[in-house]
């Protein structure tokens, strides 16, 4: 019998894995749940919902560059509260073993009103709220565009290191189940909103690894959008696994900085078992998945946690916090490297002599007057573009 345990715990709230499904797209109704839980997910971030009635809420408009493994997107669809607090009621009737968060945003005058929306989700059977202080398409949108708004909302309140703990705060008074915290690492204040998220209450925090951007635009059509039956080019929400590296050194800061007691989730290019276990790695005790979910639907994750038991298994790891910071508390700065001295070293019966890492721009100690590949060792500073360039695998890296 295996003795690994997947779950992990914020706060009263127990997790059978450590695998939610991330707000958006494919979490706004119970069949989306069902077939969530069906599938063996912990639980879903319900469709972000705002009240009052969003003054941004469109008929989608999505693209996957699937050559540049971008998700964009920048028209969207966010739910009344009214079609979130049916979605949580009808979900709590359907499943069980399956966490339903809502996730909330405020936009009326007062802080206040975080509290009294939050209360109507916990009393239409919430197990925890999670609020939305990162979404990028809301007043960061304009305000990153020189725009002047009269309230920060989404993004830019999560940034808002004054008004943040007043609206977390209001919520944590008002609500008994875990208050989660979503931020954007937009505006590079992660650790610092996290912190004070965490002070006025909040039981966990997170990231969005999505990055407002231009989409990829034909130059030579400049003037046309990228998106179908859309007129015009905006910034988007950008998402996928381009953006994987971004994410793990997301969650490392916050870790670093929060320390090993903070309840993180992560999330950013998860796509299998190699990117989730390297997110966890870094500092996440959970990870929230979107992006995927929309290409492949929910059913690929039995076949991951079946990776993972296997995997932890073979590590002899017993629980998800025996892998958690593994890799967090191996990265070093830049002061602190040990670099060896060394040289590259062709293998002249695997060389092909193609020519590729004779153009390689930086490198001085490549030469190649008789059409073979010869490296200067006296010359070579071993940064290894040679080995990574080389199609034949004939190049390696000798200490010296």
């Amino acid at each position: 019998m295996s003795n690994v345990d997947l779950r992990v715990r914020i706060g009263p709230l127990t997790l059978r894995n450590p695998f939610l499904v991330g707000s958006g797209p494919t979490a706004k109704n119970v069949d989306q749940i069902r077939m969530a839980a069906d599938n063996g997910w912990a639980g879903a971030s319900l469709k972000l919902a705002i009240d009052p009635v969003p003054y941004l809420s469109f008929p989608p408009r999505y693209r996957w560059l699937k050559k540049e493994k971008i998700h964009i997107f920048t028209a969207e669809k966010r739910l009344t509260p009214y079609e979130a607090l049916t979605a949580v009621e009808d979900a709590r009737k359907a499943v069980e073993d399956f966490a339903i968060i809502p996730t909330i945003t405020y936009d009326g005058e007062d802080y206040a009103g975080w509290g009294r929306l939050a209360r109507r989700f916990e009393e239409a059977g919430a197990h925890a709220i999670e609020l939305n202080m990162c979404c990028p398409n809301m007043s960061f949108n304009l305000s990153s565009t020189g725009t002047s708004t009269e309230k920060s909302t989404g993004a830019s309140l999560g940034n808002d290191l004054e008004n943040l703990p007043k609206a977390v705060r209001f919520v944590t008074e008002a609500v008994t189940v875990p208050v989660i915290v979503k931020f954007s690492p937009e505006g590079n204040r992660l650790a610092a909103s996290s912190r004070a998220a965490l002070d006025a209450g909040a039981m966990a925090v997170g990231h969005a690894g999505n990055r407002l951007g231009i989409p990829d635009v034909d130059i030579r059509k400049p003037l046309d959008p990228v998106y179908r039956l859309q007129d015009e080019i905006t910034l988007g929400c950008i998402s996928g696994p381009w953006l994987r590296p971004l994410a793990l050194r997301d969650t490392y800061q916050m870790r670093h900085h929060l320390g090993t007691d903070a309840f993180i989730i992560g999330s950013g290019g998860i796509t299998d078992l190699q990117s989730a276990v390297q997110q966890i790695m870094v500092g996440s005790d959970a990870v929230w998945i979107c992006t995927e979910t929309m290409l492949r639907g929910f059913g690929w994750l039995p076949r991951l946690l079946d990776e993972f038991v296997d995997y932890m298994q073979a590590m002899e790891f017993e629980t998800i916090r025996d892998v958690r910071d593994l890799l967090h508390r191996n990265i070093t700065s830049a002061q602190a490297l040990t670099i060896r001295d060394g040289y590259a070293a062709v293998d002249t019966e695997k060389c092909t002599s193609c020519g590729l890492c004779w153009k390689i721009g930086h490198c001085d100690a490549i030469h190649h007057s008789d059409g073979t590949t010869v490296v200067d060792p006296a010359l070579c500073l071993a940064c290894s573009t040679c080995v990574d360039v080389c199609p034949a695998k004939a190049i390696r890296m000798v200490e010296r």
